[in-house]
């Protein structure tokens, strides 16, 4: 069941282990990029640091899931997805580790449009599927 003119940001769950996986690998693209910087290479330093450390913070930082009336508006730094409520066909939890804009390994995956899916991680798993109104949760 749907609510009229509902407008619900989720944020998304991060294990542990990815935040310090993500504060480590900035650390050495910093330093990595540091030392580039310092034989000449400041071009590759800074391309290393903008992937390396930019990129993976802004993810992190930015990751959540805005349901509106009509669709799903996924966020995860520069990548986004909109996928229409009516189009998703099934909600059901995974633990898959396949890259997607969820950073936890407690994720739902998503079928939508046949059979195309999107893994999502909200902190808060029981009222994320409430509110997108598609299913009734089961997500223990």
């Amino acid at each position: 069941m749907r609510v009229q003119g509902l407008d619900k940001i989720h944020s998304s769950r991060v294990d542990n282990w990815f935040l310090l996986l993500v504060v480590a690998v900035a650390i050495f693209s910093l330093l990595a990029a540091t030392l580039l910087s310092l034989r000449g290479l400041s071009l590759l330093g800074l391309i290393l640091l903008l992937l390396g450390a930019v990129l993976p913070m802004w993810v992190v930082m930015s990751t959540r899931y805005h349901i509106t009336e009509e669709d799903l508006l996924v966020r995860a730094g520069p990548f986004r997805w909109r996928l229409a409520l009516s189009s998703i066909s099934k909600i059901e939890p995974c633990h898959n580790g396949v890259i997607a804009p969820a950073l936890s390994r407690e994720r739902i995956k998503i079928t939508y449009q046949g059979s195309n899916s999107l893994m999502v991680s909200p902190s808060d798993r029981y009222s994320f599927i409430m509110d997108l109104g598609v299913a009734e949760p089961d997500v223990d």
